[in-house]
């Protein structure tokens, strides 16, 4: 009886292993499902997680307070990930992989941040505003240290925002008024830029479960098995 035991489940896990699964890829805002077995999407997700930790880790290498690991993040995405070339397509799809390219668009910037941020033990996620006509956009990455109020940067531009008192500016802050610019580079870039998509971001609330927080195996499970049990997708995609 063990040994059928053994042998029952040592097929069946070979060929749950072998699904038939499917992964996304965005090219130029199109988004393909792409067919590969279990097995490899299992292993490239691991790749991915081991291969983040890693960057973070040598990225922050040596700091211990947790505003500096966020600091040199922001500015490592600034200066290594280069604005998206008008010649390559515009790719969406995960999130390492902005870091293999070394190029992108805002939103790939705010999504290599915000992941960082959180293999750093920092809660972080990155959302776009659109003007009224959604003619045009703008991305920013909020962080939350010790679960106080949302800091907002923008590493595409290299900008984030301090109070009057020097602070970083949180979302509370900006809804008062209480915000000016920083910038980590000389640019042309003023906070005339910013005023429309800030007062439209002070008007969110705190969220969970962004993209940014579902790259490590725990989170991931716990992301896939509520989509599962509200019938938004299969467990295994």
């Amino acid at each position: 009886m063990i040994a059928l035991l053994t042998a029952v489940l040592f097929f069946g896990g070979i060929a749950v292993l072998n699904k038939t699964v499917t992964t996304s890829q965005g090219v130029d805002f199109k988004v393909s499902r792409i067919p590969l077995p279990l097995y490899l999407k299992i292993l490239n997700f691991y790749d991915r997680h081991f291969s983040l930790q890693w960057l973070e880790n040598r990225i922050t290498n040596k700091l211990e307070a947790k505003e500096d690991k966020v600091f040199r993040l922001f500015e490592w995405t600034h200066s290594t990930i280069k604005p998206q070339p008008n010649t390559l397509p515009i790719m969406d799809d995960h999130v390492w992989n902005v870091y293999v390219r070394r190029y992108g668009i805002s939103e790939n910037f705010n999504d290599l941040f915000s992941t960082l941020c959180n293999y750093a033990g920092v809660e972080s996620y990155f959302d776009t505003i659109y003007n009224d006509d959604r003619s045009k956009k703008m991305s920013f990455t909020l962080v939350s240290i010790d679960n106080k109020d949302w800091v907002v940067f923008d590493p595409y531009n290299g900008v984030y925002f301090k109070t009057t008192a020097g602070n970083w500016a949180t979302i509370s802050d900006i809804r008062n008024g209480d915000w000016k610019l920083s910038k980590i580079v000389e640019s042309d870039i003023s906070e005339s830029n910013y005023k429309f998509y800030l007062e439209k971001l002070s008007r969110i609330e705190r969220v969970a479960n962004k993209r940014a927080s579902i790259q490590s195996p725990l989170n991931r499970l716990k992301h896939q098995i509520n989509k599962w049990f509200s019938g938004e997708k299969p467990l295994l995609e």
